[in-house]
This record gives structure tokens, C-alpha cells and sequence, in this order.
């Protein structure tokens, strides 16, 4: 590893992407990519041995992973001074939210360039904290909103009967809202259980309804009963 640079481990399931950000740091005189992994079990043993300064992380990897929240809380307790910098395919506020509050130190969504993902290197691996602008406006007005909620959802946390309620669900519904609340998209989750994307928009609406949420942020909110 040269000194002064900053040391990279990309944990990412996809062979494209990994190749594509391969190709794209080579160039980078002051960014080393130190390993290219595909899962959790292949990446421990080149961050335990240490000298990483950041992670390029994947939110969604395979389907035996953990999942996204729970990883980086897994990493973040294994190497409290590993920077992660998740580059994912979902980019909602209230993901970005979470991801951030369990120890991440950046989020770039895929739909960007890879000049943005090495911008967002260079800002994490000195200690800076990077989210995308576009990201940063939509995670503003949801943590706006969400303090318009404060008020209402203090007083729905405190009822017990939520998880009654929660047993309305059908065993699809809940695998529905299993599979959002990490962070996977109505395409995804239709892909993974070959269902129309009508289908599981269907049952994730049914599931609020019956559960008597009236938005994504609510849903959020009561993430840790559910999961």
C-alpha cells in the first residue's frame, strides 16, 4: 500500500460494476484499490488485516447477506475506524437516513457517474462526510417532514397495538414490506418473487392500509417492530 493514499475495498455482488470501478480507479494517482470482493465472507479477512481507508459498500447484495443496515452495523463493530461509503441502487431519504445514523460515512446512488463515486472517495477517505447534493435535497425536505410528524408519531410509537395490527397481514404482504424496509425497490422485490410490479405495489399499499399508515415515512418509523 503507498502512503498517502487513500485504500480502497470494493464489496460489490456485481461482476460489471466491480470491473467497471476497477477500470476507473487505475487512473486515480492517490486512490489504491487494496481488494474487489463479491460477498461479506471473501472481503473480512482483507479488512481485518487493516490499512483501509474506505469501503465501497454495496446496500443490496446477494440474497444470503445480510442485509444492508445490518452489515454496516456489523462492519462498524469490527473496524469502528473503517469509513464506509455506500454506492447503491436505492436512493430514498428514508434509507440514506438510516444508512447514515448506522455509521456510514457517505451515500452515492448508481444512477450517478463514476466521477462522482471517486469524488465521494477522496471526500470520505479525508474524514468528510459526502452525500450527493440531489440525495441531500431529498433527505432536507424528508427530515423536514419528519419533523412535522414528530408530534403524532411519539404518541403512535407508544401503542402496543401496532403490532396487533401487524398480524392482519398476509404471509406476501409482510415479505413485501420485509424486503422495502431494506431498502429494496417495488422492481426488485417483483423481480425477486416473480410478481407483476402491479402486483407487489398492490400488496404493499393492502399491507399500510391494514397496518393504518398513511406514508413510507410512517412505515419507516415503526421499521424496528417490523424487521
Amino acid at each position: 500500500m503507498k502512503k498517502n493514499n487513500i485504500n480502497v475495498v470494493i464489496l460489490d455482488d456485481h461482476p460489471v460494476v466491480r470491473n467497471g470501478l476497477q477500470h476507473a480507479l487505475q487512473n486515480e494517482h492517490d486512490i489504491t484499490l487494496v481488494g474487489l470482493y463479491g460477498n461479506r465472507r471473501e472481503a473480512m479477512p482483507s479488512l481485518a488485516r487493516g490499512g483501509i481507508d474506505v469501503l465501497i459498500l454495496d446496500y443490496l447484495l446477494g440474497d444470503y447477506e445480510m442485509d444492508g443496515l445490518h452489515l454496516i452495523k456489523h462492519l462498524r463493530s469490527h473496524f469502528p475506524l473503517l469509513k464506509i461509503l455506500v454506492s447503491s441502487s436505492v436512493e430514498s431519504p428514508a434509507i440514506v437516513q438510516l444508512v447514515m445514523k448506522a455509521g456510514a460515512y457517505g451515500y452515492v446512488g448508481k444512477s450517478h457517474d463514476l466521477s462522482i463515486l471517486i469524488r465521494g472517495i477522496r471526500k470520505v477517505g479525508r474524514g468528510i462526510k459526502y452525500i450527493t447534493p440531489d440525495i441531500q435535497f431529498e433527505l432536507d425536505k424528508f427530515l423536514e417532514s419528519d419533523k412535522e410528524m414528530h408530534n403524532y408519531l411519539d404518541i403512535r410509537e407508544e401503542n402496543e397495538d401496532f403490532k396487533i395490527l401487524m398480524r392482519d397481514l398476509s404471509p406476501r404482504e409482510m415479505e413485501v414490506i420485509h424486503c422495502y424496509l431494506e431498502g429494496m425497490t417495488i422492481l426488485q422485490i417483483a423481480a425477486k418473487f416473480s410478481r407483476s410490479r402491479k402486483t407487489i405495489s398492490g400488496q404493499k399499499q393492502s399491507a399500510l392500509r391494514k397496518m393504518g399508515l398513511r406514508s413510507d415515512l410512517e412505515l419507516f418509523k415503526y421499521r424496528s417492530l417490523i424487521i
